[in-house]
């Protein structure tokens, strides 16, 4: 293949035209490459899933400080599966900055990323970390997740560089799978301490009226040896008070195990029916000692399982009546505070209180604030189990001049559609 070279010029006082052949076979087989190659590229970035990209690096910016609040790299290209990435077309992308579609923090990674890579080169090192994972903003101002690839271009009179060049993938299903990853080993080591916690409860508490029986019983064989009949009676009395207090133990233990269960399934129910129907089971033994409730005008609708709210309930209003001042009458308050994505509701009441410092521990299985409280101490444990299946939160605060409790509880609002 030859190139020809024409140029008119004048020989003898007439045009001529003088011609020039060169061999450029050699040159065009570079050039077809190239284009075959050129088309390849195109085909690939075209048709490739993952999004390639490139970006500018201002030399400027880069000279000082690579952290500065002015540093900033412009993209230059973007393949078309940007689209499926961040919404953006190829042309819309082109041109937008690194930090416009990258989190702060992402965006502070690539800049660390940069310096390291000029540390480097200006010790004559090499820089390995060019992986790295970015928080980026989609079109519709959502936030995925991208691991990508991040080469630098350089210039090659001083090796400084004039850009950036990577390849992008689309990880939010698996950041979503280690996040649900993370979610299960967390409650995997609660069920676990429970379980350590629950364990421990059971044969501590049990321990004690096993105990008892086991003493009174060989008192009762002493007496009966000694035919000391007054003792008799007692003995009996005080063996069957030991086992009525462990039936009470084994009965809130099962009792707690199954507050994690929701009974039956979830129902919308206005919250105001599950309130009448706990107080007018405890009226008589309200009025009895002369305590009043006060509730909360237009209560919500709340998504449950009605029976264990229903328990719940009974055993707020079971530990307000044990708990109470009795040197004056009982208060009891119900009621609620909406939120922006739960309803938080309460029971307050007016009675001894909870001591400082003891807020989280009265959720704890078989813990009581006294050492002659009446019960086995599940109560609160019990309603902690239950909220928690519903997806809510509990807590307790503690009244003005450590008299009075109020008992907190906060569920998700939740259309049933939802689910």
């Amino acid at each position: 293949m030859a190139e020809m070279r024409v140029v008119e010029t004048e020989w003898e006082g007439e045009s001529a035209f003088l011609a020039s052949l060169r061999d450029v076979t050699e040159r065009k087989q570079v050039e077809e490459a190239l284009a075959q190659s050129e088309r390849r590229y195109r085909l690939l970035a075209d048709n490739a899933t993952d999004v390639i990209w490139a970006a500018d690096i201002n030399l400027d910016d880069v000279t000082d400080d690579v952290f500065g609040t002015d540093v900033d790299f412009r993209l230059t290209y973007l393949s078309p599966s940007v689209v499926q990435l961040l919404g953006y077309s190829p042309e819309e992308a082109t041109g937008r900055s690194m930090k416009e579609i990258t989190t702060p923090f992402s965006f502070g990674t690539v800049k660390k990323v940069l310096a390291n890579a000029l540390e480097a080169q200006s010790t004559g090192g090499s820089c390995s970390e060019n992986r790295l994972e970015l928080e980026m903003r989609h079109k519709d101002g959502s936030l995925v997740w991208a691991e990508t690839t991040m080469d630098l271009l350089r210039r090659p009179e001083d090796g400084r560089p004039t850009g950036m060049m990577g390849v992008a993938r689309d990880i939010c299903e698996r950041k979503r799978a280690e996040e649900a990853r993370l979610r299960i080993e967390q409650l995997l080591r609660e069920k676990v301490t429970e379980l350590e916690t629950f364990s421990y409860g059971i044969a501590h508490d049990l321990r004690s009226p096993l105990l008892s029986i086991e003493r009174f019983s060989y008192e009762l064989q002493e007496d009966i040896q000694n035919q000391n009949m007054e003792n008799v009676q007692e003995d009996i009395q005080l063996l069957q008070s030991g086992v009525r207090k462990m039936r009470l133990l084994v009965d809130r233990t099962l009792e707690y195990s199954r507050a994690g269960y929701l009974v039956k399934p979830t129902e919308n129910i206005p919250f105001s029916k599950i309130v009448e129907e706990v107080i007018a089971d405890f009226a008589e033994q309200l009025s009895s000692i002369g305590a009043t409730v006060s509730l909360a005008d237009g209560f919500p609708m709340v998504f449950v399982d009605r029976m264990r709210m229903v328990q719940l309930l009974n055993n707020l209003i079971q530990n307000s009546i044990k708990y109470r001042d009795k040197t004056v009458p009982l208060r009891i308050e119900i009621g609620y505070q909406p939120s922006e994505d739960e309803v938080i509701f309460f029971v307050r009441d007016n009675g001894s209180g909870i001591d400082a410092g003891e807020t989280e521990k009265v959720f704890d299985l078989f813990y009581q604030g006294t050492a002659d409280g009446e019960g086995s101490g599940a109560g609160l444990a019990i309603v902690k189990r239950i909220i928690e299946a519903h997806g809510g939160r509990v807590w307790a605060e503690q009244g003005q001049a450590g008299k009075g409790t109020t008992i907190c509880f906060a569920l998700p609002q939740q259309n049933p559609a939802d689910n």
